[in-house]
């Protein structure tokens, strides 16, 4: 993507606007603008809504012969098997956990984004925010209904209810507890005719994101294999689904061209797949045959679109890159189940996923760095693991691509054994390799050390080249020994007020460098940022016990003096950490670099310049250094409010104070920081070319190149 390099900030505000929306066209291109500028007066004119309400209107009724013709089609394994074949492997009290949490369900309190619990009552009062207690309009047409603001409350608290994560609990609960299972099939059999009946077609919150359907009919689906069918339940539950499905298809049949044409990623895979599972499932005639037909299509062609040739995903998160897998998941499941092809390009993207995310994973507890934006999705709960633990869809993936485990055996085995039944959990044990990597297509990289697999950094470069996610450039996840030492921020909320919103997203709270107090891109509104950054990765090696990497962004030199971002880093294998931070351009600048750390007990010394964590894996450090190793003049601040700074958001709507530091100087280009990081308290001697490190009774030397990059050499 080419990207322009007139700024518009310096100008008047009339004339700043009007050439940042001439570059909103020019990223969006004429098809794009098209698109949604047709798309925005349908909606406006209220067109959109009068053609759902034609296209219900017009439905013809289901062949009632087909009632129970699918029932036996669902692919979900035989719920006594999988909790016989888990008994070993989920502990007593994740199941007691998972039980109390389908309890709770029972009565309106629903766990949501995997870690806090949502008040909705009982009965379930759908579109009551549970943290505001505002309620939004159950009656508004679809296309109106986002338009009553943010005011209300954050729409994706109400999404989340709606999306029946609680169904989950439910029907896995009933699986480890047989005996609970008839209270909690009539139970849940009541919220699901209760959400019907409250969430007409077209209606409200809930029929206004295509994406957001389809992972509530997934999860129905699951409660009816799992539980509903095969207890004394009447019929109705089946009934609800079958009607609902159908309904919910058509609906987004409809809209499909706003996922195709103006978001083209997690969504569209999302509606694809319900368009193959309804047409796969409800295959009585030629309409659902052309449903399945297209969804197949869109899933077929989205695999090669959004997941790149080296594994990345176009979405730039690793969370979204989990959703779209278990999409696929699903998709192969399903495919499978109904006798219908499994496409070749599903599983190359899945396997290439894999890859990539294994490389990031921390091998302790799952976890990858928490890059990218985070809504706290997890369209399938299948396992008792924690939110942030990748493992349960990494072994499944694992399972249907190479017929493989890629972990022994423990609780993130129940996602596979539901999907692919119980036998999978014996396929062979291939362990994922340490190794450092780089992805230069979706601009990841990975230093890992050689000693200590659960040690390494992962540093973002490369150019954003179909969708952005937030504006971090060159920013440096950290792991010591299993502990996340520096740290993503997150998301924490997309629709909650602006200052945090703004907050998570801009580059002044990541581990990164800010020139002149702007963000790397131009923040144009809450999901859109335009003149999007440009970068290079220059070097990536290994040596030894070293890793080393050097890349470049440009996304200054759109400002006067032309500024650009240098960041070289050196990992060693005992986990220490020297990274070199260069901004050349003309004139004098302020530039700050700022580094955001796990949520550790810590010390600041501040003549020193240097943050120590006292984490469970030991003492860890970080240092700024200046000019021939003199400290940097840094503050630390810990959880601030106003403006908000030091905060971590690893789950939806929840955040936490943690350690921020920085130091910003102004004074003419080049300006160079160096930041050692590592095990205890290294010692530092620099010279105009040469970094000497004394940590964990090692000697280390590095040089600083021309080319702004560290070179590792012999003692």
């Amino acid at each position: 993507m080419a990207t322009a390099f007139r700024t518009s900030s310096l100008l008047p505000g009339k004339t700043a606007m009007l050439l940042d929306s001439l570059q909103e066209i020019r990223e969006l291109g004429l098809k794009g603008t098209a698109f949604r500028i047709g798309w925005e007066l349908q909606k406006r004119s209220g067109l959109t809504g009068y053609w759902t309400r034609f296209q219900s209107n017009s439905e013809k009724p289901l062949n009632e012969k087909l009632e129970w013709f699918w029932a036996d089609r669902l692919p979900f394994a035989d719920p006594l098997s999988v909790a016989d074949a888990l008994q070993d492997r989920v502990s007593l009290h994740s199941k007691n956990k998972l039980l109390e949490r389908a309890e709770g369900a029972l009565t309106g309190r629903i766990l949501c984004f995997g870690k806090w619990v949502g008040e909705f009552g009982a009965p379930t009062d759908w579109h009551r925010d549970p943290k505001t207690g505002l309620r939004r309009d159950p009656k508004v047409n679809w296309s109106q209904a986002l338009e009553e603001g943010d005011d209300q409350g954050d729409v994706k608290l109400l999404w989340e209810a709606a999306r029946f994560p609680h169904a989950y609990h439910i029907a896995r609960a009933a699986a480890f507890f047989p005996d609970a299972a008839p209270g909690f099939a009539k139970a849940l059999s009541a919220q699901m005719e209760d959400f019907a009946a409250a969430n007409s077609v077209g209606r409200g919150i809930h029929w206004a994101s295509g994406q957001e359907i389809a992972v509530r009919y997934i999860a129905w689906l699951f409660a009816l294999d799992a539980l509903l069918l095969s207890s004394s339940v009447d019929h109705r539950p089946s009934e609800v689904v079958r009607h609902g499905l159908y309904k919910a298809a058509q609906h987004v049949k409809g809209q499909i061209s706003y996922a195709r044409n103006a978001v083209y990623n997690n969504h569209l895979v999302a509606e694809g797949l319900l368009l193959y599972v309804a047409g796969a499932l409800l295959n009585g005639n030629g309409t659902f045959q052309r449903l399945r037909k297209e969804g197949e299509e869109i899933l077929t062609k989205e695999c090669a679109r959004q997941f790149y040739s080296d594994g990345g995903y176009i979405q730039l998160s690793h969370n979204y890159h989990r959703v779209a897998l278990q999409y696929l998941l699903l998709a192969i499941a399903f495919a499978r189940s109904t006798g219908n092809q499994v496409h070749a390009q599903w599983l190359s993207a899945l396997a290439r996923s894999l890859d990539f995310l294994l490389a990031h994973q921390n091998p302790n507890d799952g976890r990858l760095p928490n890059y990218g934006s985070n809504d706290g999705a997890l369209p399938m709960i299948l396992s008792t693991c924690d939110f942030s633990d990748f493992r349960p869809t990494l072994q499944a993936a694992s399972v249907a691509c190479r017929g493989e485990r890629a972990y022994k055996p423990g609780p993130w085995d129940e996602e596979a054994a539901w999907l692919f039944g119980p036998q999978c959990l014996d396929l062979p044990l291939r362990r994922p390799k340490s190794i450092s990597v780089s992805f230069g297509r979706v601009g990841f990289h990975v230093l890992r050390s050689k000693q200590e697999k659960a040690s390494f950094a992962a540093f973002r470069c490369g150019s954003i080249r179909d969708r952005f996610s937030q504006i971090d450039m060159l920013h440096l996840d950290v792991f010591y020994k299993g502990e996340n030492v520096l740290i993503d921020g997150g998301s924490y909320l997309y629709n909650g007020p602006p200052e945090w919103h703004n907050h998570f997203m801009e580059t002044s709270s990541h581990n990164t460098v800010v020139v002149d107090g702007r963000d790397q891109m131009l923040h144009f509104r809450k999901f859109k940022c335009l003149y999007w950054t440009r970068a290079e990765l220059l070097g990536f090696d290994e040596n030894g016990d070293w890793s080393t990497t050097l890349g470049v962004h440009h996304g200054y030199q759109r400002y006067p003096g032309n500024c650009e971002h240098r960041r070289a880093i050196a990992f060693h294998a005992t986990g220490l950490g020297i990274v070199r931070d260069t901004v050349t351009g003309l004139g004098i600048h302020r530039v700050r670099l700022h580094w955001l750390t796990g949520p550790f007990p810590h010390r600041f010394d501040a003549p020193k310049a240097r943050l120590i964590l006292q984490t469970p894996a030991g003492e860890f450090s970080i240092q700024m250094l200046r000019k021939g190793g003199k400290p940097a003049t840094c503050d630390l601040i810990f959880g601030s409010e106003s403006p908000p700074r030091g905060w971590v958001s690893r789950y939806y709507a929840e955040k936490r104070p943690v350690p921020s530091v920085a130091s910003e100087v102004e004074e003419h280009c080049p300006v160079q920081f160096v930041t050692v990081f590592g095990p205890g308290q290294p010692a530092i001697t620099m010279g105009p070319k040469l970094i000497c490190v004394q940590s964990m009774k090692e000697r280390f030397l590095l040089e600083m190149t021309s080319e702004g990059g560290l070179r590792p050499l012999q003692v």
